[in-house]
């Protein structure tokens, strides 16, 4: 082997190890830390926001939910459920962008129906309140310490949410009594709901709503509180 030929294999190496170190570097300096952004906004509904740490409440419970199928699918690779896509034409999703949809839409329509319920007076009885209380104080002792540090959330922001989602409830309850569903085949109760056809195709036109769509494309479901340790 002659000197340039052994100059050109040693200044190929240096290359490609400085190319290594500069994408471990990019990748360190780019990823994306969620605990950093728990108080952005992630969403807003005419006007009233919801940050990252409120949405937390979202993300846990539909996790918690959808990881519970996960089990069950695949004891040994519980990743392989929430990776597995469904092909529906232009519907097409995986399980993990399913889980996220719904996990907002939920929040839509709680936002909504708590909203028009304080504007026309309805409101949660005191002993409504007690069971959210001690709903919140369940969940929150339920979840683990890197479930609360991951989300930011607390007993508060856990009561408030199960608050919103209570009134919304007893709101779509009265709602459904005066909505003609002709020509719907799901019962009111899943029509109102954030996934419904009801609520998808007319009540949810009629608000203005705004999603930090850079915010929430980093946001992986089936990641977040669970399979934290798959990472």
């Amino acid at each position: 082997m002659t000197k340039n030929e052994k100059k050109i294999i040693i200044i190929v190496a240096i290359v490609s190890v400085i190319a290594i170190i500069g994408a471990q570097i990019y990748k360190t300096v780019t990823a994306f830390h969620y605990e950093d952004h728990l108080d952005e906004v992630l969403i807003s509904v005419d006007g009233d926001t919801l940050t990252l740490r409120e949405f937390g409440y979202y993300i846990y419970t539909t996790e918690e939910f959808v990881q519970k199928q996960a089990l069950i699918y695949d004891p040994e690779d519980h990743l392989h459920w929430w990776n597995t896509h469904f092909s529906a034409g232009l519907d097409s999703q995986f399980v993990s962008e399913l889980a996220m949809k719904t996990a907002i839409n939920t929040y839509l329509s709680h936002e909504i129906y708590y909203s028009e319920a304080h504007e026309e007076g309805t409101e949660l009885t005191s002993s409504e309140e007690e069971a959210a209380k001690a709903e919140a104080k369940e969940l929150y002792q339920k979840m683990s310490a890197i479930q609360l540090e991951r989300t930011g959330l607390n007993e508060a922001l856990i009561y408030s949410a199960i608050c919103r989602q209570k009134l919304a409830a007893k709101y779509a309850g009265y709602l459904a009594l005066g909505i003609d569903f002709s020509g719907y085949e799901d019962e009111p109760s899943a029509l109102l709901s954030g996934d419904g056809d009801y609520f998808q195709s007319v009540i949810l036109p009629q608000h203005k709503v705004e999603i930090n769509e850079k915010l929430m494309k980093n946001l992986k479901m089936g990641r977040i509180t669970v399979n934290i340790d798959s990472f």
